[in-house]
């Protein structure tokens, strides 16, 4: 304890090392570069040698070494302030605007031959930034439907009553294939109107991906699908290829009628892929809300 009295510096001394450390940090204010933050720790770290050496009492005899001590604290959390603006503004430097007129001034000096920018001139530079990849069609193709095998009935052997106990239930279970097929006619039948309806008031062709797509349901997104191959495939609509997309239609009736009288092939069903990957794109790209095709198809 006498040794550390023994080094001790003055009242004078401690007054002089705080003003020199205030002065400093009020000139770190106004330039901010690299070396700030170094040179904020060493007077820092002088103004706490000078509060350590300090005692109480000669805190509270020397109220001006107090009073310094709280300027270069405020001094040193603006300093941290301006260094804070300072690493912000560095780290959102790009300027949108300014990146743009830069571009079209850079545009305008090497069109030599007309005064308005020539943008063909970034396509080697943009264009390898693109993912290219081939053209795809979502048309797989068509398939002749399979020939019906002709079903060969056994005729029932006769036996005799006494081998046999026959046991007859007290409620026969409904048939429930046939109303699923039932169901399955009627949503057709509903689609059919629906896309009869919408080609007739807009007066286009309705764009199949809008049609089947279901925002929230693959599985129902599928089964639309299929839907729609049935009334293809009965030569009630028909899929064609527009400049953009795949469009569906409905077949007039004179148009049906010669076909069917200038040949006897039956109809073709169409077949068309689309997994979860292609439906979760073709989500995001048409912006669906609510599908289309919302109806229930038990009622």
């Amino acid at each position: 304890m006498n040794s550390l009295n023994s080094n001790a510096r003055s009242s004078r001394e401690r007054k002089s090392c705080l003003k020199h450390a205030l002065q400093q940090t009020l000139v770190l204010q106004e330039v901010i570069n690299d070396t700030t933050i170094n040179k904020l720790d060493e007077a820092i770290n002088l103004v706490d040698n000078v509060t350590y050496e300090t005692s109480i009492q000669e805190k509270v005899s020397n109220q001006q070494e107090v009073l310094i001590d709280s300027q270069m604290m405020t001094s040193s959390s603006k300093v941290l302030k301006t260094c804070t603006i300072s690493l912000t503004k560095r780290m959102r430097d790009y300027d949108h605007i300014d990146f743009s007129q830069k571009l079209v001034k850079y545009l305008q000096e090497t069109s030599e031959e007309s005064q308005s920018p020539n943008w063909s001139l970034l396509e080697r530079g943009v264009t390898k930034l693109f993912k290219r990849i081939a053209n795809s069609s979502t048309l797989l193709g068509t398939l002749d439907p399979l020939e019906k095998k002709a079903i060969v009935r056994k005729k029932p052997e006769q036996r005799i009553a006494s081998q046999v106990a026959v046991t007859v239930p007290d409620k026969l279970v409904p048939n429930v294939n046939t109303k699923d097929e039932d169901s399955v006619e009627r949503t057709v039948r509903k689609i059919k109107k629906l896309i009869t309806c919408y080609c007739k008031e807009a007066g286009k062709p309705l764009d199949f991906f809008q049609l089947i797509l279901h925002p929230d349901d693959f599985g129902r997104s599928i089964r639309n699908m299929l839907y729609i191959s049935f009334l293809v495939k009965d030569g009630v609509v028909k899929l064609k290829k527009d400049h953009r997309s795949l469009v569906v239609e409905p077949c007039r009736k004179e148009v049906n009628s010669q076909e069917k009288r200038s040949t006897n092939r039956m109809g073709i069903q169409n077949v068309t892929s689309l997994n979860m990957e292609q439906w979760r794109i073709l989500k995001k790209a048409y912006r669906l809300e609510q599908p289309m095709i919302n109806f229930d198809e038990e009622k």
